[in-house]
């Protein structure tokens, strides 16, 4: 199983450098993508972010989040419900990494999931989440 941060999750949506590269990740699965609720919450964020950033337009968006939703309803991600006492243990260990590396706490809650989830992978383009993976144990891509 993989495990996508909204970093590469975002990269199925919206056509920018390493897009190509996580399709074919996903595509290769072909399994379920799981989605935490923090994912779902931090995508939908992201994306009405850029409205206000001026990259994308609020129609736009409003498309994606359909597309999002479609995907949910026909098995292409599943929602992926959080054992929130090792959640937390998770997170406590892995939050040490913070003062050498300084992780945001969705980057240690996204690491702390993809553990949970027994994840073989982790896909993120974000550095310090890249990092914090890799202490953690997780092969990352």
């Amino acid at each position: 199983m993989i495990y996508l941060d909204t970093s590469a999750f975002l990269k199925l949506y919206i056509r920018e450098n390493g897009s190509e590269r996580v399709q074919s990740i996903v595509v290769a699965q072909r399994q379920p993508l799981p989605v935490a609720d923090f994912l779902h919450v931090e995508f939908l964020n992201a994306l009405r972010l850029k409205v206000f950033w001026g990259e994308l337009d609020s129609a736009t968006v409003e498309h994606l989040i359909a597309l999002f939703d479609d995907r949910v309803y026909r098995g292409q991600y599943v929602h992926v419900p959080a054992d929130r006492v090792r959640l937390l243990k998770d997170f406590r260990s892995l939050s040490v990494h913070t003062q050498s590396i300084g992780c945001r706490s969705l980057d240690i809650l996204h690491v702390a999931s993809a553990l949970q989830l027994e994840a073989q992978t982790f896909v993120t383009f974000d550095e310090r989440q890249r990092e914090l993976a890799s202490r953690a144990g997780l092969a990352v891509s």
